[in-house]
């Protein structure tokens, strides 16, 4: 893996063994020994990733984050930031105002170029994520559902992938949600067709009056809907729960008597900072797996 790094470190000494050990990891490597030179650097030749040292002179690292995340061109360039072993207020406000990760001095070679890696790595699926909903953006038709709008299969994986790596790498929290009609097939042979569909835009508009503008609803397979709520943890995602759960208890969720009646069932899981959740698809899969039931919404 290969990008320019950007080290900007106040100790002549830690600079140069920064620069050594990024060099020999196979990083292209830029340095500066102050805030003001960071950030002429940054103006200049944009870098693949910022080590910064919390306490820089001139502008220190603080002062760097701030002026990085006040430029939308610029807040996306992930910073590890370095601090003594003992300064855990520069690592707390260094995380607050946008910092990626951080690494203690004294220096571990293997943690440094670890860490370096895996934010470049995080950057990139990022960039990925970003050009793939960027392309199905510019054809609204492509890929949404036919008979709920909602958005389909395709959409869901890209989206999951942009918001599992925004939240891993901002350390925000992400809750997805599976909605799913456990006898659906018995309805449509039941009942028709017509019928099916019917409830499914009964649901999808359920599910959308439960949700935020922010929020993602995805018809994630024939029985199945799919909720993705960016930065929100799984007790914040409990209002959306909540809805669910009172309109399924009047009714209102499925919409007209269907027969037979329909048995809905409800899954969660959370992306949570330091969790063991750190991917979208493993995200998805926890929440299809944890579905317990939800209706039947009929007596």
């Amino acid at each position: 893996m290969s990008g320019v790094v950007l080290i900007a470190e106040g100790d002549p000494f830690n600079l140069r063994l920064l620069e050594e050990l990024c060099e020999e990891a196979g990083f292209d490597v830029v340095t500066a020994d102050s805030g003001e030179t960071a950030l002429n650097v940054v103006a200049r030749q944009r870098p693949s990733l910022i080590v910064l040292d919390a306490g820089l002179r001139t502008e220190d690292g603080a002062e760097v984050l701030e002026v990085l995340q006040s430029e939308s061109a610029l807040a996306s360039i992930p910073v590890l930031l370095t601090t003594s072993a003992d300064d855990e207020e520069a690592r707390k406000r260094g995380l607050e105002l946008g910092a990626s990760d951080f690494v203690a001095r004294p220096y571990r070679v293997y943690e440094v170029e670890q860490r370096i890696k895996n934010l470049l790595r995080l950057a990139a699926a990022e960039r990925a994520a970003e050009r793939a909903r960027s392309s199905l953006a510019s054809d609204p038709a492509l890929d949404k559902d036919p008979v709920t709008h909602a958005g389909g299969p395709g959409q869901l994986r890209i989206s999951l992938e942009y918001e599992a790596t925004r939240a891993v790498r901002y350390r925000h929290a992400l809750t997805c949600l599976v909605l799913r009609v456990h006898n659906f097939d018995a309805i449509v042979k039941s009942s028709g067709e017509a019928t099916g569909h019917g409830l499914l835009m009964q649901l999808a508009n359920g599910l959308r009056t439960a949700i935020r503008a922010i929020d993602h609803l995805f018809r994630s397979d024939t029985d199945e809907f799919t909720l993705l709520l960016p930065e929100t943890d799984a007790s914040e995602a409990r209002v959306v729960v909540d809805r669910l759960r009172a309109q399924a208890a009047d009714g209102s969720l499925v919409g007209p008597a269907i027969e037979p009646v329909p048995k809905l069932g409800l899954g969660q899981a959370s992306i949570v900072p330091d969790g063991e959740i750190t991917d979208g698809e493993r995200l998805w899969q926890a929440a299809r797996n944890g579905i317990i039931v939800l209706g039947p919404e009929r007596a």
